[in-house]
């Protein structure tokens, strides 16, 4: 039953998301090629005024788009699990525990997708401004010198401090996506207990929990932080790498958490009024 209903979720979902990530692909695409404009040979006083407002509207485009993804992951959520559209849901032959997996597992699939989305789009504008800018400066010796000169320091950076710095980083981003995904569907399902407010409710249990993360974060990395630069720890890997693994731990234990709250609350205090 649960594979029904994951087949049914994305089907229900995948529209929006890639119509937005498509949209940011081809912006990525056309900031990129402005870059490529003869404007920019020029000496006109307001190319710099030109160049602020390409990456400003590519930044808000990524914004936009990362906002409205998360954005209809959560009333999708919302209205399947806790408004009319809830009734229906509910008497489906599945456990509440099926019903809620099938909407996490989605949720944190579509999550990933948006964050591997923005990151190729700020891939494809960053390398085309890289290569049309420096193109116009420099030689075509010159540019693989520069790009040689460049691979040098990061092979030069690899060692145990900077493996641990990339492995925590990965372990941070994929413990934000399950913690984005739960925190969006522990909200929302605590939110649904405040029976004539349900959607303040949410939003209120969504600042409330992110305020509580930041601050047991900060609690827990600074002193961290501070210590080891008070020990002498002049690398900036070997510093930054603990917090890494200690916020995507905290982070992995809270959405177990709100994990196991969510499906009580839909088990036990489901609330369709």
């Amino acid at each position: 039953m649960l594979g029904k209903l994951l087949k049914h979720e994305w089907k229900s979902i995948w529209k929006i998301p890639t119509i937005l990530l498509g949209a940011l692909m081809g912006l990525a695409v056309l900031a990129g090629f402005g870059f490529a404009s003869p404007v920019w040979d020029s000496s006109l006083d307001g190319l710099g005024v030109l160049a602020v407002l390409t990456w400003m509207l590519f930044y808000l485009a990524v914004l936009g788009v990362s906002l409205g993804i998360m954005l209809y992951l959560a009333v999708r959520f919302y209205r399947s699990m806790f408004t009319d559209e809830g009734y229906l849901t509910h008497t489906l032959p599945a456990t509440s525990r099926q019903l809620l997996l099938s909407k996490v597992l989605i949720m944190a699939a579509w999550i990933f997708l948006s964050m591997v989305g923005v990151f190729a789009s700020i891939l494809i504008v960053g390398g085309m401004a890289f290569f049309f800018l420096l193109r116009q400066e420099l030689s075509w010796n010159e540019f693989g010198e520069l790009l040689s000169y460049v691979w040098q320091m990061i092979h030069s950076n690899v060692g145990i401090q900077f493996t641990s710095f990339l492995a925590g980083i990965f372990f941070m981003l994929a413990a934000g996506i399950v913690y984005g995904t739960m925190i969006i569907a522990g909200s929302i399902s605590i939110g649904q207990m405040v029976h004539k407010h349900k959607v303040l409710g949410s939003i209120g249990a969504y600042f409330a929990i992110n305020t509580v993360v930041q601050i047991v974060s900060m609690v827990i990395v600074m002193p961290m932080m501070f210590y080891n630069m008070y020990n002498g720890t002049e690398n900036v890997f070997a510093i930054l790498a603990p917090t890494y693994w200690i916020m995507g731990a905290l982070e992995c234990a809270l959405a177990v958490g709100l994990y196991f709250l969510s499906e009580y609350l839909i088990r036990k205090q489901l609330n369709l009024d």
